[in-house]
């Protein structure tokens, strides 16, 4: 089929048919039929609002979505971060007390072997089943043990509350620059501020978005009152 015959084909497309055809032209990389389909694509005149008003609300709209996708992933991590605060202590505590029942249970299985290598009865000194018996032969040295334990285990915890404060100021930085550079475009190109302009596009991801107040508590160097605002 000659170009002058493949031409009235796509003069007949309809609007639905071309879109898909030059979405997936431009899907496979074949900018010359992309091109042919623009190119065919019947032209009309239509009546509408002044292109001075209607193009700020489309620049304003497609400026929200675009910050809402850099902002929204990060501001979920915050509050991830900040739940993960919130169960910490359980955590350490949790922690403490593995390690103080695995040290128990090694303690006792290796009293019970030894003793049973031994060819002694009855129950090992400190592991009788009488509490009071047991707390009187209890080893003082596994006092000591179980400090060294708990101050192992308390020095591991430590690493963590450095490593999500660290984490936390750099996605509260980088959530201020995307905060920072959508007020810029609101100021210069609507003359209104940020917040006024999200409200009115997309009421529901203000709330969605609005950091918490700790957050800048906790996020030394992080302008306070832009992250309130957030």
């Amino acid at each position: 089929m000659n170009r002058k015959g493949l031409g009235k084909l796509y003069v007949k497309l309809t609007p639905v048919e071309r879109f898909k055809l030059d979405i997936e032209a431009m899907a496979r990389g074949d900018e010359e039929e992309s091109r042919r389909l623009v190119e065919t694509c019947p032209r009309r005149s239509y009546v509408m609002n002044d292109l001075g008003f209607a193009r700020r609300w489309d620049g304003a709209i497609q400026m929200t979505l675009v910050t809402l996708l850099d902002l929204r992933p990060v501001v979920a991590k915050l509050r991830m971060i900040a739940a993960f605060r919130a169960v910490f202590p359980y955590c350490r505590t949790f922690a403490q007390d593995d390690a103080h029942f695995a040290y128990f249970d090694g303690r006792e299985g290796g009293s019970r072997r030894a003793w049973e290598r031994a060819g002694m009865e009855r129950e090992p000194p400190g592991w009788e089943d009488d509490e009071g018996t047991a707390e009187e032969n209890a080893d003082p040295a596994m006092e000591e043990d179980l400090e060294k334990i708990s101050l192992r285990v308390e020095k591991s915890f430590d690493l963590i509350p450095g490593l999500l404060d660290r984490l936390e100021r750099e996605l509260a930085a980088e959530a201020v620059a995307v905060w920072e550079a959508y007020t810029q475009f609101c100021e210069e190109e609507t003359g209104l501020g940020a917040e006024k302009v999200l409200r009115a596009t997309f009421e529901q991801a203000l709330q969605n978005v609005r950091l918490q107040p700790a957050y800048c508590c906790q996020s030394p160097g992080i302008e306070t009152g832009v992250l309130c605002r957030l």
